[in-house]
């Protein structure tokens, strides 16, 4: 009797742990970017300096890394 009990109580701890592990592993980052793009307008000809400055928010669950970033 002794050893169905420690039995029952491996199996509903195990039933506990394993949906907690499980949903650590699919986590996954999200970026959102409100704005993705930027109309510049026409500064081309006059050569002056422009800046921008995009807002990249993580959603999502794990950590979000960005390792590289390019124009156009």
């Amino acid at each position: 009797m002794k050893r169905l009990c420690s039995i029952l109580v491996l199996v509903f701890v195990f039933a506990l742990i394993l949906p907690l592990y499980a949903q650590n592993q699919t986590a996954k980052p999200k970026a959102v970017i409100d704005q993705p793009t930027y109309d510049a307008g026409e500064i081309y000809r006059t050569g002056a300096k422009l800046e921008h400055a995009f807002v990249v928010k993580n959603t999502g669950a794990a950590e979000l890394q960005i390792l590289s970033a390019k124009p156009g």
